[in-house]
Order: C-alpha cells, then structure tokens, then sequence
C-alpha cells in the first residue's frame, strides 16, 4: 500500500546534515589553509624589506628589533676571497619563524688575508 504522505524520512534527513557538515569542515580547511600561507607570504615579505634596511644601514655585530622582527648582523673574514667579509643577517619574525641571509662585501677594516 502506497503512504499519501510527504515529506523526508529520518535517515534522509540525518544524511543530509552528515554531507553539508563534511563540505563545510573541507571549506574550512581550505580557509585555514590559505590564511596560513597568506601569513607566511606578509612575514616573507616584510623580512625582506627589513633586511634590504638593515643590509644597508646596521653595523656588523648590531643587534635590535624593528617592526616585531628582532635581529642581529655579524660579519666575519670570507675565507675563499681576500679582502671581502660575509655578513650574516639573522632575522626572528613575531610567530617565531627564523630568516638567515648573506653578503659578501669589501672588508671594512681593509685587511687582507
């Protein structure tokens, strides 16, 4: 015998809510996802400005904080090349995640080796 009455059965609706609850846990970790890698692109970003700053003003053996980024630039012989110093610029961003960059330019003492 046919039932006249309309409607959703309580197994159809239980499967609905299952699927719609499935597609929006996979929306948010697309979200999340790309929040991190949006974070991770502006602290690249601004590390990089900072540096290319520090790279031309800091000292060598300075050390400081500029924009949340702490810092430090050392300077040490370039082993390989007569006459030129590698500077280490070492960068610590706000969430913690570590840049470390190098530059060989002419001794500033004019020493040999």
């Amino acid at each position: 015998m046919k039932s006249n009455r309309a409607g959703f059965t309580l197994l159809e609706t239980v499967v609905a809510i299952a699927l719609a609850s499935a597609g929006i846990a996979a929306v948010y970790q697309v979200y999340a996802s790309s929040a991190r890698a949006e974070q991770g692109a502006n602290e690249t970003e601004a590390a990089t400005r900072i540096a290319e700053f520090l790279l031309l003003t800091a000292n060598a053996g300075t050390t400081g904080e500029t924009e949340g980024f702490a810092w430090m630039m050392e300077a040490a012989p370039n082993p390989d090349w007569a006459g030129l110093e590698t500077l280490t610029l070492r960068l610590t961003a706000p969430s913690g995640r570590k840049f470390e960059l190098q530059l060989d330019r002419p001794a500033a003492s004019g020493t040999t080796r």
